[in-house]
C-alpha cells in the first residue's frame, strides 16, 4: 500500500505534525513518522532512504520537516533524485528572524535535485500535507 513517509530532525518535531495527521487520517492516507537527525544519525538516515527499502515500503513521498537551517530536507531530496520518490521540505522556526534562514536552507540546493518547498511552521506543514496528499493520489 503507498504510503507518506514524515522524517523530522528531532523529537521535539513530532507535536508540530499534529494538524498534518489529522489531515492524513481525515484523508485515509497511510503514512509513517521517524525522528531522524540529519546532524546527529547521519548513517541511520542514509539506511533508512535507501531505495530499495524505501520503494518495497510503498512510499511514494518523503515530507522532511526541520527546525531553522536544517539541511534535512536538501540531504534527503539528494539521496532521492534518481528514484520516483517526491521530496517535500517543511521548516520549523522558533522566531521570525529564523524564517527566511529556514526558508533559504531549503531552497539553497544545487540544480538536478528536486525538492518542493512548501513554507514554514503551520501554514507550510498544511501545504505540505495537501500536497502530499495530491501526489499520492495523482
Amino acid at each position: 500500500m503507498e504510503k507518506i513517509l514524515i522524517i523530522v530532525g528531532g523529537k521535539n518535531d513530532v507535536p508540530h505534525l499534529n494538524e498534518v495527521v489529522k489531515l492524513f487520517k481525515k484523508n485515509k492516507i497511510n503514512f509513517e513518522i521517524k525522528v531522524i537527525s540529519a546532524h546527529r544519525n547521519i548513517d541511520i538516515l542514509v539506511k533508512e532512504l535507501e531505495p530499495r527499502k524505501i520503494e518495497k515500503e510503498g512510499i511514494k513521498v518523503i515530507l522532511a520537516v526541520a527546525h531553522s537551517v536544517s539541511n534535512l530536507p536538501a540531504i534527503i531530496a539528494g539521496y532521492m533524485k534518481d528514484t520516483k520518490i517526491s521530496v517535500i521540505g517543511v521548516g520549523l522556526t522558533k522566531s521570525d528572524s529564523d524564517t527566511i534562514a529556514s526558508l533559504l536552507s531549503i531552497q539553497s540546493i544545487p540544480s538536478g535535485i528536486p525538492l518542493a518547498n512548501c513554507g514554514v511552521n503551520k501554514v507550510g506543514l498544511n501545504n505540505a500535507a495537501l500536497f502530499c496528499i495530491k501526489l499520492l493520489k495523482s
